[in-house]
């Protein structure tokens, strides 16, 4: 078994979505794949076990006949923060070892995911410096492109990894950038003995978050349509604008969610009439009723919170782009976007498998 170590060193890259999309093709390849999230952070309690909710999901997707706890053996809890700080022995980095020594005989892939920077975990043994270190892993590079700074990060990876590195991907890039990734920065890292196996253009779906988050993320109560709670939300809007302005406004935007204060009907009737998946009305907890029944015929969910429009605004930019994998609907977009724009056979050479 091999086991390929995806690691970044900031939070929300797509070391998830894209060790399950190449799982999902190396799978449908014949080849035996399994999943390791290191460091879980979103604690879920199923038949008496504590996992990690994203961790959990990714098993269903691959149908894996590996015992679930194996695709995260340690979540970090506020038991185990008192533990840590009590100095009690945890041995995580030990329970972790043997989990990937009793998954090597019915594997050929195993793909752990490192924590959200290069030192995270280090007090528990299983940040990515000492990780490389005990177990050799290949280790591949995922990195955000926020400019040409971006660089200095995938060649400190390939610093710390040494011989072990295998290459880099390179996601949510700017589609005006991509042409420009391609024709200038790939030659260059080729150049300084880097492997670049995907360049992935930043993907709205992807970024999305459903109409159900929304709901829990601003402590809101649904007035109306809770069939469409599970629609997928690409964009934001604030509607506090007159409403001479507000339609060519709207229009512009697709998928989006509108965040304007509970008396402005104005504004709710007008994002109404374009691509809105949800309003979201703030400062109150009762929706005008002539509102509820536009809603109602357009099929548009409407939020309610007591929530003022900036608090629900910061709130909401706060997990666009972050949401947790859970979705089936982006674990095969994941798929399809990794088939096509990841170099699996060179990927698979770098591996000699």
């Amino acid at each position: 078994m091999l086991p390929v170590f995806l690691v970044s060193n900031k939070a929300f890259t797509g070391k998830n979505l894209i060790a399950l999309g190449l799982a999902l093709n190396l799978k449908e390849r014949g080849y035996k794949v399994s999943y390791m999230k290191l460091i879980g952070k979103f604690p879920y309690k199923k038949n008496n076990k504590i996992i990690d909710e994203e961790a959990y999901f990714i098993h269903s997707m691959l149908k894996s006949e590996v015992p679930v706890e194996y695709f995260s053996p340690f979540v970090w809890t506020y038991e185990v923060q008192y533990k840590l700080f009590e100095e009690e022995p945890l041995n995580i980095d030990k329970r972790i070892f043997e989990v990937i020594e009793n998954l090597k005989k019915n594997l050929d892939i195993l793909f752990l995911i490192s924590g959200d920077t290069y030192f995270e975990g280090y007090s528990l043994g299983i940040d990515s410096l000492n990780i490389i270190k005990k177990l050799k892993t290949k280790t591949l590079a995922i990195q955000i492109w926020e400019g040409e700074t971006s660089i200095d990060d995938i060649l400190g990876i390939k610093d710390i990894a040494g011989e072990n590195f295998l290459g880099a991907v390179l996601n949510k890039v700017p589609p005006e950038q991509y042409l420009y990734l391609k024709e200038t920065v790939v030659p260059y890292l080729s150049n300084k003995g880097i492997k670049v196996f995907g360049v992935f253009k930043k993907d709205k779906f992807l970024e999305s978050v459903t109409v159900r988050r929304l709901l829990e993320i601003v402590n809101g109560g649904i007035v109306c349509v809770e069939d469409k709670l599970d629609e997928f939300v690409e964009n934001y809007l604030v509607g506090a604008m007159d409403p001479g302005q507000a339609l060519s406004y709207f229009l512009k935007v697709p998928n989006k969610a509108v965040i304007t204060g509970v008396h402005r009907t104005d504004i709710q009737i007008l994002a109404m009439e374009t691509s809105t998946k949800c309003l979201i009305l703030t400062g109150g907890l009762h929706a005008d009723e002539n509102i509820v029944n536009i809603a109602k015929n357009k099929g548009i969910p409407i939020i309610v919170t007591s929530l003022n429009t900036f608090d629900a605004v910061d709130k909401i930019q706060n997990i666009m782009g972050k949401a947790i994998l859970k979705e089936k609907d982006k674990a095969l977009k994941a798929k399809e976007i990794v088939a096509k724009e990841f170099n699996i056979e060179s990927f698979l050479k770098e591996l000699n498998i």
